[in-house]
């Protein structure tokens, strides 16, 4: 009868007994929320979206309903209301346990130690009812000894006394739990190596330790004494974003720490989480700041949770002066923000101590004027290196972009030109041209050795104390030409002086290093179709290449910038070797085009002679109707590793494109009016067109890295007769925006598109069939190369060659399954909540029976 009983009451409530006993408890005795383990909370939610409802189990016509518990809920047998009535006295259960975090709330017990010596002092005569814990006093951490005489005596101690602890008596942890004490030694062992500003104001501080492969250690400190938001996010928004909220309650002191996520769809209040998988460490409170200490997995198996890696990922913080409510945050207002980092990798190589043998030069643009009728601008100078008198090392280098113009200046790159004619002399002394135009000087062609390659959201970089770049080499006169490209589609007016500090000692270091430039040759034919999730390209550097010009035991890489525009996910730098891939030299699956820092290796990589590179990009374009081609807008795309190496070798740019042919085949494409093929094919591959043959932009889409010289092995001929061919073509009405060398190319053959421009026809194309753009994909990826290797002098190493990406075996992927087992132990848990919970009430009848 009991059973049956029991087995009623189970529908009635829904089966969550547990449920509400704990809500009873936390109503009653002010638990708070995320003290709560009952297996409700560690279950796995298998979701499809995020919402900011509260979810309900339901049975049947049955809701779970709250228990809403009055200060006077006291009756006597009779129900009537007892307000002066006291509860029963019960007797000790398993909750009665010691609070091992309680602590005095009176603000008058601190007091300041403002130095390591006092507190060394007032150590020698501390007894056991004393607590080191932190503070922040003019932006600096110190100590601040906490007495309370009325509390059980126990000793805490801060992690840099960590000697002090190691020397507690055994008899002072009888009061202790030993998990406790070992959560307290393990922060001992943290190591914050990593730390960032998150604010301009710099009243957020974040530190982090990444030296553990499982676990990843933070500690926040905020200028505030209500909560601190910290969240990771792929973009610079909470929609889908992974929260954790901080803060140390006002009145109980206690720290409390909420694993929650935002909702996919809107900006509303971060939800907890089912599962909390975060663990506070540590925390205090002053009148100024709140610190928190926490720790959580790199990978917690949670879908409301995000991996972290290596990857780019952008740490959002928020905060506000006032507590949560209900665990429910305030909201934040303008307290908010977002920085790019990459969380596990190690630091970057620090700047190396102060010498009077380190000096600096400036390399900047003056008073350049940013035009209000372009959306992209390249802009090249000329410089003369300063007359040291003797080759000096770059050891490192950081950009000098005015504050007013961050979000203008999308690139620069500084080139060392292997000429050096009196003519680059003065052209040093104006203002600079249009970079890869028909006004930009012949004689700057000769720039195209990369010495310093920075991108947007970049600090610079230091090179370790074993390698520097080569500087002003030549005594005749050493020659650099500096390139910014100005991202401008607001079409904004402004004034630039934009440019990079090199840092420079006369103090050699042992090696000289080099950088070479690898992946797709920046072109109209890179192709990348439109409405696409991910679009793969590739670009070949050919074991010929570094046959010939690596010696014989091979460069080691050291850093490596890779390069994309806004419709970049994912790129990789493969290294192949003896038909096997070995683990990439450098990848990023969260490409983000506004933090583009150089990856500096930890550990350097070796490439032999006759290894072979393949730079991958990965695209979406899933917001864009009209097909995606190569160029300098960022509107266009690029795919591009500068490699920073030693010893240098004359390799300046290894890398590759899809034959014009080649592309044009794969489009159904058979000929073009007035032109042939042929002739076609020769023009894309030379800087030698004339700016009165082409509209402005396409000047923009010849390739950064010419195949060849309008005087190597091409007829002037055949380029003349390319160009006038061009120059008859029917004029594009404005109207239609076309701004590529593909709207003047007029179909002839096949007879089905006659008539139709090569851009109309690709417009065409139903590019939301995937056998189509899987096919174009996979022809262009895997078929014919026209491949490069072009030296630091603006020679090519060999002649230009039409290659097949290799064959080799893939690197096997990285193990995914580690969450499969807690994904369906927690799904099961989730999925049946009530029937364990029954299960339970029919096994403890039993025994009451």
């Amino acid at each position: 009868m009991q059973v049956w009983i029991y087995f009623t009451l189970f529908l009635v409530v829904q089966g969550d007994l547990l449920d509400l006993y704990v809500q009873h408890m936390d109503e009653t005795s002010g638990t708070n929320t995320i003290q709560k383990t009952h297996p409700r909370n560690i279950g796995f939610k298998l979701r499809t979206k995020r919402s900011p409802k509260e979810s309900q189990l339901t049975v049947g016509p049955f809701k779970k309903q709250r228990l809403d518990v009055e200060n006077d809920w006291w009756m006597d047998r009779k129900g009537i209301k007892k307000p002066q009535a006291r509860l029963p006295i019960l007797k000790p259960d398993g909750l009665a346990f010691p609070n091992m975090i309680d602590r005095s709330n009176d603000p008058q017990s601190y007091e300041i130690v403002l130095n390591k010596s006092e507190i060394k002092n007032e150590y020698k005569d501390v007894n056991s009812d004393v607590e080191i814990i932190k503070d922040i006093k003019n932006g600096t951490l110190t100590d601040l000894i906490k007495k309370n005489p009325n509390r059980t005596p126990k000793k805490y101690h801060s992690y840099e006394n960590y000697e002090k602890s190691q020397r507690i008596p055994k008899k002072s942890m009888k009061n202790e739990s030993m998990e406790y004490y070992r959560q307290k030694r393990s922060i001992v062992n943290v190591n914050f190596t990593r730390h960032e500003i998150l604010d301009n104001d710099g009243h957020v501080l974040l530190e982090w330790d990444p030296s553990d492969d499982q676990i990843v250690t933070f500690r926040v400190s905020a200028k505030t004494l209500g909560y601190i938001g910290i969240g990771f996010n792929e973009n610079n928004h909470m929609k889908g974003a992974d929260i954790i909220i901080a803060w140390v309650d006002d009145h109980s002191g206690e720290v409390n720490l909420l694993d929650s996520h935002g909702d996919e769809e809107t900006n509303a209040s971060p939800i907890t989480d089912l599962s909390q998988d975060v663990k506070v460490l540590e925390g205090v409170q002053n009148d100024t700041h709140t610190i928190v200490t926490f720790s959580r997995s790199w990978q917690t198996c949670d879908p409301d949770d995000h991996i972290l890696t290596e990857d780019n990922v952008r740490v959002l913080w928020a905060m506000h002066e006032s507590d949560p409510e209900l665990n429910t945050p305030v909201w934040h207002g303008d307290k908010r923000g977002g920085r790019a980092l990459r969380l596990k990798t190690s630091a970057s190589r620090e700047s190396p101590p102060h010498s009077p043998d380190i000096k600096h030069w400036d390399i900047k643009l003056n008073q350049f004027a940013i035009d209000d009728k372009q959306d992209t601008i390249y802009w090249c100078k000329i410089f003369k290196a300063p007359a040291f008198n003797k080759k000096h090392h770059m050891i490192g280098y950081e950009p000098l972009v005015d504050k007013e113009n961050e979000a203008l200046v999308h690139h620069m790159i500084l080139y060392e030109c292997a000429s050096t004619s009196p003519i680059l002399g003065q052209h040093a002394r104006i203002v600079g041209a249009p970079c890869y135009s028909g006004t930009m000087p012949r004689e700057w062609d000769s720039c195209i050795q990369p010495i310093v390659a920075w991108a947007r959201g970049s600090r610079g970089e230091w090179l370790g104390d074993h390698v520097g770049i080569p500087v002003a080499e030549h005594r005749e006169g050493s020659y650099y030409m500096l390139e910014v490209h100005y991202n401008n589609p607001m079409l904004t007016k402004a004034i630039d002086s934009s440019g990079v500090r090199l840092h420079l000692t006369p103090v050699l270091r042992p090696q000289d290093a080099g950088i070479f430039v690898t992946g797709v040759a920046v072109s109209p034919l890179h192709l990348i179709p439109p409405q696409q999730k991910a679009y793969s390209t590739a670009g070949y550097c050919t074991s010929d290449c570094t046959d010939m010009l690596f010696p014989d035991d091979g460069v080691n890489v050291v850093s490596v910038l890779l390069h994309s525009h806004l419709a970049g996910r994912r790129i990789s730098l493969k290294h192949i070797r003896d038909g096997k891939e070995l683990p990439h030299i450098v990848h990023e699956n969260h490409f983000d085009f506004d933090y583009q820092q150089s990856h500096s290796l930890e550990n350097e990589v070796k490439i032999l002679p006759g290894d072979e590179l393949i730079t991958e990009c990965v695209y979406g374009t899933q917001d864009r109707k009209r097909p995606t081609l190569g160029g300098y807008a960022a509107s266009q795309e690029m795919c591009l590793a500068f490699v920073v190496y030693y010893p240098r070798t004359e390799l300046a740019g290894c890398y590759s494109m899809t034959p014009a042919k080649d592309l044009f085949k794969t489009l159904g494409v058979v000929n073009f009016k007035g032109v042939t093929l042929d002739n076609l094919e020769k023009l894309f591959l030379t800087t030698g067109t004339d700016a009165v043959t082409l509209p402005t932009t396409v000047q923009h889409q010849l390739p950064v890295y010419p195949a060849t010289r309008p005087s190597e092995n091409i007829d002037g001929d055949v380029i003349k007769e390319a160009e006038s061919a061009l120059k008859a073509m029917r004029e594009i009405p404005e109207q239609e925006n076309e701004d590529n060398v593909f709207a003047r190319l007029i179909i002839e053959d096949p007879e089905e598109f006659r008539g139709r421009t090569l851009a109309e026809h690709m417009l065409a194309l139903p590019w939301t069939e995937a056998l189509l753009t899987k096919s174009i994909e996979h022809n262009l990826y895997y078929g014919r190369q026209m491949t490069f290797c072009r030296k630091r002098d603006d020679k090519l190493a060999l002649p230009a060659n039409i290659q097949k990406l290799p064959n080799f075996t893939k690197l096997p992927e990285k193990n995914v399954t580690m969450c499969r087992d807690r994904m369906a132990f927690s799904a099961a848990i989730n999925f049946y909540p009530n029937l364990f919970i029954f299960i339970y009430v029919i096994v403890s009848s039993v025994f009451i029976c």
